[in-house]
């Protein structure tokens, strides 16, 4: 367990402790020389601040990078191995980890009751205390839609990732709208930034990524208390209760360190 205790000096560090290569939806870091394994995750990197593709200021190839990389460094480190990330569509992780395809999946995912049928869920690392529900919509329409049940209309169009729990809020919340749920976010929150969908069902953290960076006229509208939202997880596949009591650990040392809410802030801006 020495191991667990030392990632968290090293994590801190982020990208530029990792060597990085990667081929097309494949992208590894070396994490430590002396490490002879990988560890694999499955993520949907279309989801700032959680996982993002961007372009390594070094190299100037593309790499993967967010809160959920740095917390599937931290639990590679804790394995002692390095860490390889696939890149891949929302809907298909659940699936490749119950099969054994990856190790885990960290895409800032929420246990559901279906999901729990599936695979098994580790404590959340994110919860509605510190990661806010929101509707994404235009500061013009400020004025006509002031609460969530101002969307709840046949006039009105509502957008939603496939798979997610902002699918199943928007379903909740506006059962009259008109639904447009589909896999890629960008296409979404352009829908919404040409007048396609009226509002988008998010994470705060997503929608403050978002603003900040190209959509400076989009506003968030906050969802109440959400009765059957726990959060996000690390999904592992059923019965393998040795990674996820590694997995455990890393959660509950790095929300005791803060380093969770830091890098959410970080990668945010």
């Amino acid at each position: 367990m020495k191991k667990v205790l030392m990632l968290f000096l090293l994590a801190i560090g982020g990208l530029s402790l990792s060597a990085c290569t990667n081929s097309s939806n494949v992208f590894d870091f070396v994490l430590d020389e002396s490490y002879t394994e990988y560890v694999t995750m499955a993520t949907s990197a279309d989801y700032p601040p959680y996982e993002n593709i961007v372009q390594d200021a070094k190299t100037g190839k593309n790499t993967v990078a967010g809160v959920d990389i740095e917390i599937a460094k931290a639990v590679a480190r804790a394995l002692g191995k390095n860490l390889r990330v696939i890149n891949k569509g929302f809907d298909f992780l659940i699936e490749d980890v119950r099969s054994g395809k990856v190790d885990f999946v960290i895409a800032a995912m929420t246990p559901t009751p279906s999901r729990e049928l599936i695979v098994d869920f580790s404590k959340s690392y994110y919860t509605e205390a510190t990661v806010e529900q929101v509707v994404l919509i235009k500061n013009t329409d400020v004025a006509t839609y002031q609460t969530i049940d101002d969307l709840n209309k046949d006039t009105v169009r509502v957008g939603a990732q496939t798979g997610s729990i902002q699918a199943e809020f928007a379903e909740l919340f506006t059962p009259l709208a008109t639904k447009k749920i589909v896999q890629d976010l960008n296409q979404l929150l352009s829908d919404l930034n040409n007048g396609q969908i009226d509002a988008l069902f998010t994470e705060g953290p997503v929608a403050d990524t978002h603003i900040n960076n190209g959509y400076p006229d989009f506003v968030k509208l906050h969802l109440d208390t959400l009765d059957g939202y726990d959060g996000n997880a690390v999904a592992v596949q059923k019965g393998n209760t040795a990674l996820l009591t590694v997995i455990n650990q890393v959660i509950d040392d790095l929300n005791a360190q803060g380093l969770i809410v830091s890098w959410l802030s970080q990668y945010s801006e």
